[in-house]
């Protein structure tokens, strides 16, 4: 599905009245969540007593309570109470191979058996993990470790900066980079400034200027205007669109706009937190045939194992990083402890070298195409507008459209909260059916199968039974 016709029937499902679940069944399906999850309802009574609001992590559904986890293997995670699911959000796509893959545990079983944590000192998977991640990525030349892919957005606009002796950094409306401070205007719904950046002092985010996606025009105002003021260092973009293809880019908008960034100076960045296992085999940039000066990448690069993030790109732009006193080149410096860490280094490595071999990637996306049909065959069927659509294994069921409401008013961000808290509503027959999914912000691994497709239409057929 092109990246028009999305946001076409985006807007349609926006203006369309909303689906509200019939009371009487919504309530049945509370009590029958509620006596399945006994366990999960406890802890998270003791939660809310030692941790913010009791809730942590930001992928879980947490309506009425978060569920608790005991453990996982391939698409299936089983919670506390000894109920197995499909996930479908998979710790927000940091799994591209699923849960506990044997392999990968595996080798890094076996690495824990004889190394020891050569924090500080350097260890020969640094060099393998790199290698191969320039091997997977074309624009890659060169990597710096991070310990997380909001530390790589982080690191990679101090890269730029440094590189180009540039201040302001172009970021498209939307789109979430982290929770770094300069990051925190604008996230999900385009026009939502600041509304998620308390504690942010407004000079912080003085330097990040705001466009709209798909607007080559607007962008380069904000290029041009940026010049007596500093200049613009980098445009940053989740390249399938803000919140990994909610908002879809129009497939030829980056070639377009890179050739405009480097006209003005500035260095063009993909954040391939989510993407770069999961658009295509090597990432987003492949999919689209671009070149990006700098590439970050978290999540997914060490299939959830910690201290995953990475900046890659141009050699003579990764090599601003460095902890050594500055000599006559530009210089930034990047530090951590774990950053690059062994386990790391070879979870990334291993990871990978999986994801990439001929066939995995390409029978993950086939599983996504499958899912994709048969959901949109269910909803057509039934006489829905819902419809969904997928970048390789990124998968998004679109069902309230919060992100499509065009703001112009407090009223229009009301229904954007409106529309968010039926969608959190919604879920709750689909993981009484045995399926988790992020309200329809969804991923799947190469380890899920034609049969975990079956139970996931099956539990958004039950969803739609609810549904006046």
């Amino acid at each position: 599905m092109k990246a028009a016709e999305i946001r076409e029937r985006q807007a349609a499902v926006a203006k369309a009245p909303l689906r509200l679940p019939d009371p009487a069944r919504l309530e049945a399906e509370h009590g029958q969540f509620l006596r399945r999850t006994r366990r999960s309802a406890e802890l998270a009574r003791q939660a809310v007593e030692v941790l913010p609001r009791g809730v942590e992590h930001v992928d879980p559904m947490s309506y009425p309570y978060p569920l608790f986890m005991r453990g996982g293997r391939g698409s299936r995670v089983t919670d506390v109470d000894g109920n197995e699911y499909v996930d479908c959000i998979l710790a927000g796509g940091a799994l591209s191979l699923g849960h506990n893959d044997p392999e990968l545990n595996g080798a890094l079983a076996a690495l824990v058996d004889e190394r020891t944590n050569f924090h500080g000192y350097m260890d020969e998977f640094e060099v393998l993990a790199a290698r191969r991640i320039a091997q997977t990525f074309p624009s890659v030349e060169a990597v710096r470790f991070t310990s997380s892919g909001a530390e790589a957005d982080l690191a990679a606009m101090r890269m730029a900066r440094a590189y180009t002796g540039r201040s302001k950094v172009i970021k498209f409306r939307g789109a979430y980079h982290g929770w770094g401070d300069q990051f925190m205007t604008d996230l999900e719904v385009p026009g939502s400034g600041t509304v998620l950046a308390g504690g942010v002092p407004p000079q912080f985010l003085s330097a990040t200027v705001l466009v709209h996606q798909n607007d080559l025009d607007e962008l380069e105002q904000a290029l041009v205007a940026a010049e007596p003021d500093g200049g613009v260092a980098a445009v940053i973009c989740e390249p399938l669109g803000a919140e990994s293809g909610l908002v879809p880019f129009d497939e030829d908008f980056h070639a377009q706009a890179i050739e405009l960034t480097h006209r003005y100076g500035a260095l063009y960045v993909f954040d391939e937190v989510v993407t770069g296992v999961r658009a295509a085999r090597g990432g987003a940039q492949t999919r689209f045939g671009v070149t990006p000066d700098l590439t970050t990448l978290g999540k997914g690069l060490m299939n959830g194992y910690p201290s995953c993030g990475a900046v890659g790109g141009r050699r003579e732009i990764i090599d601003t990083a460095h902890i050594g006193v500055p000599d006559e080149r530009p210089t930034t410096y990047i530090g951590g402890t774990l950053s690059g860490n062994v386990l790391s280094a070879a979870a990334a490595y291993h990871t990978l070298g999986i994801i990439t071999r001929d066939g995995v990637f390409e029978r993950a996306e086939t599983v996504a195409a499958d899912l994709v049909r048969r959901l949109n065959d269910l909803f057509g069927t039934r006489g829905f507008e819902f419809f969904a659509y997928h970048f390789g294994t990124v998968v998004r069921i679109e069902l309230t459209a919060p992100h499509a409401v065009p703001l112009r008013g407090p009223d229009d961000f009301a229904e954007v909260l409106r529309r968010r808290e039926i969608l959190s509503r919604y879920m709750l027959p689909v993981q009484n059916a045995g399926v988790l999914s992020r309200m329809g912000r969804d991923m799947l691994c190469a380890a899920h199968t034609a049969a975990d497709n079956d139970k996931v239409v099956t539990a958004y057929d039950r969803l739609l039974d609810l549904l006046v």
